[in-house]
């Protein structure tokens, strides 16, 4: 139990003594625990009662040959693994099938996958039978009968994907059929509004949104911004949704690396460390997603839960987010592009390509539709007069057609 939690039910009890009442028995869910350690942390996932770890391995790009790591992260505690059929045509599913099968593991960890359906909700056909088919699909590359969590990836705000009745009657079934314990969603385009029509509904356990520090410096101007995204998680721990947290720590070493103060250079949390930690906590969140592509990354982000974040550190970086004109994801811009340029989506794969995932970066860019590619832009800056990171989005633009093209 986190200490301030403790202390708001002990001043509870504390008051009903005080007017000579019977205090009432604190009523603690039962969670399920699995391959905790001493080193790791964990959190309650909402009403599905999983004590999960509150680092969440995000493996976009796992394969076989990142088995070592998927072996580090469980030795140091961590048990949730999340994955898609989309993350290397399968691979990523694969490769945690192939791991968690072996020496016991599955029964110690949970899995989480998401099911990308979003061209049938588009065309508002197949949409039960493709989901229980992706269901099955999922289910054979992972090697398993269930699993813990299956998402809905990549929702819009459209009540077509949310509130999808094919598609919550297949999540239905899914639970009814014992292949998947407890339904969520993905979102990163406009989380705090996907979020708040999930909570809604009732009939989502978990959800995994994306929000970061950057946002964070812009008050309430970016559709992704913490600050924006707070009434969403309250109606969210209202509905009991289990909240995880993705993009994190999206261009935590630009953001340093574009501001000269040297006591973010100090010895110390990496800016990787501080953001992670940052969204730790923030109240709702229960883990944090991270993509690990190397042992590096892996020994770093096991430390995160730990770290005791001074109010120093995180004000520090506050101003140099501001000060950065690094782009937030906030996708401000695209309300502003009248060309519907998908200036988020670009630079989004820009940064993988950055971290030296290239083939997959320029994979993604040439599945954009011509008209929403770099190329579409018609240079004219409404989305530069929109940014509230002042990003020089135009130049941007052109940097990332040059590396993705």
């Amino acid at each position: 139990m986190e200490r301030r939690e403790f202390l708001r039910r002990a001043a509870a009890v504390a008051g009903v003594a005080a007017l000579g009442g019977a205090a009432p028995a604190a009523e603690e869910p039962k969670l399920e625990r699995r391959n905790e350690q001493p080193t790791m942390r964990y959190a309650r996932l909402g009403r599905t009662n999983l004590a999960v770890s509150r680092i969440v391995h995000g493996s976009l790009h796992t394969n076989r040959e990142r088995i070592p790591l998927l072996a580090k992260l469980y030795e140091g505690g961590v048990n949730l693994f999340d994955t898609s059929h989309v993350y290397g045509g399968g691979r990523s599913e694969e490769a945690i099938g192939e791991f968690l099968s072996q020496d016991g593991r599955r029964k110690n960890a949970f899995i989480c996958t998401k099911m990308d359906i979003r061209a049938q909700l588009s065309a508002r056909r197949d949409v039960y039978k493709t989901a229980m088919e992706r269901t099955e699909g999922a289910l054979r590359r992972l090697r398993t009968d269930h699993v813990d969590i299956m998402m809905l990836h990549g929702c819009t705000t459209l009540l077509d994907y949310v509130k999808n009745e094919e598609w919550l009657r297949a999540a239905d079934d899914l639970k009814k059929q014992g292949k998947a314990r407890f339904i969520g969603l993905s979102e990163h385009a406009k989380p705090a509004e996907t979020l708040t029509l999930a909570a809604e509904t009732g009939r989502y356990d978990v959800a995994m949104v994306a929000f970061s520090l950057i946002k964070g410096a812009w008050g309430s101007l970016g559709r992704t911004d913490v600050e924006s995204i707070r009434p969403a998680l309250e109606a969210a721990r209202k509905a009991d949704m289990g909240i995880l947290a993705m993009k994190a720590a999206l261009q935590a070493d630009k953001i340093v690396a574009a501001v000269p103060d040297p006591k973010l250079k100090r010895a110390g949390p990496s800016p990787f460390q501080l953001c992670y930690r940052y969204v730790l906590g923030i109240e709702g969140v229960a883990a944090v997603t991270c993509g690990m592509v190397n042992m590096t990354q892996v020994e770093e982000n096991l430390r995160v839960p730990a770290l005791d974040l001074a109010a120093g550190d995180i004000e520090r970086l506050h101003r140099a987010a501001a000060r950065s004109r690094v782009c937030g994801f906030c996708g401000t811009c695209l309300d502003a592009c009248a060309n519907r340029v998908a200036v988020q989506d670009i630079l989004r794969f820009e940064g993988y390509h950055h971290h030296g995932h290239r083939a997959e970066a320029r994979a993604a860019y040439a599945a954009l539709a011509p008209g929403q590619r770099a190329t579409a832009c018609q240079g004219c800056g409404a989305c530069e007069r929109a940014c509230p990171g002042c990003v020089p989005i135009r130049r941007r633009l052109e940097e990332a057609h040059r590396v993705l093209a």
